[in-house]
């Protein structure tokens, strides 16, 4: 597989989470899609991804 391809799954999590607001996106519910994102990103993509991620671990957002 081609470094500068997403994988699919990674592509299929970014479509359902762009579409959703902030607040849906650090809900409980879409924790897994948003695992599922991390895990299959491009390894310029993870730093960002890893801020966001910080938001789930911090009690204020929730």
């Amino acid at each position: 597989m081609s470094q500068n391809k997403p994988h699919p799954k990674f592509i299929e999590a970014m479509r359902q989470l762009s579409a959703m607001s902030e607040e849906e996106r650090l809900s409980e519910e879409n924790k897994d899609l948003f695992e599922q994102a991390m895990n299959y990103a491009p390894l310029d993509i993870q730093p960002a991804l890893m801020a966001i991620r910080k938001k789930y671990d911090d009690p204020a957002v929730h």
